[in-house]
């Protein structure tokens, strides 16, 4: 009866230490797959190739009429979040009628951006601290169908008087 007992406390015991182990070996398994899945990128300084991704997942061809600043992309899960910051531009009418690639309207009342159960616009929109939604020159909702991919991309691009030009910063709009 006591040999009975000590053999049903280790066999408990190695069932504890089996499930520890597989424990850790999902564990072990699970944040790779979540790296894997969840991408997060910031970029400041913009080649060829950060040109291109602004082509591509902006539609926005840059020419001398913008100068990129800072570009965030983040996305997991299928899921995305696109930023980008822009400096140096001369007009934002011209600008969009020249360098951006679908269509686009202005928005006429801000506080269309105001989101259910908040007072104000949301920071994401903010090019900086000092340079808040509500201020902005002029605020543009725009959208395109992508060649490659059929869904749906929408933007809101908001414009910033600085000194003697504009600053903007795109923020996709999540639909």
């Amino acid at each position: 009866m006591i040999v009975d007992i000590t053999e049903k406390r280790e066999k408990g015991r190695n069932k504890i230490v089996s499930g520890c182990l597989i424990t850790i070996i999902l564990f072990i398994i699970a944040i790779p797959l979540l790296i894997f899945f969840s991408h997060f990128r910031i970029f400041y300084s913009f080649g060829e190739k950060e040109k291109e991704i602004i082509r591509d997942e902006f539609n926005i061809t840059l020419d001398e009429s913008a100068t990129p600043e800072k570009m965030k992309l983040s996305w997991g899960h299928g899921d995305h979040c696109y930023e980008l910051w822009l400096k140096d531009i001369d007009d934002p009418e011209e600008f969009m009628e020249n360098c951006y690639n679908g269509s686009y309207a202005v928005i006429e009342n801000k506080s269309d951006l105001i989101e259910f159960g908040e007072e104000s616009i949301s920071a994401l929109y903010d090019y900086n601290g000092s340079l808040v939604a509500d201020s902005s020159y002029i605020m543009y909702t725009s959208e395109y169908y992508a060649g490659y991919n059929p869904y749906y991309y929408g933007y809101v691009i908001a414009f910033y008087k600085d000194g003697d030009s504009f600053k903007a910063k795109v923020v996709d709009e999540d639909r």
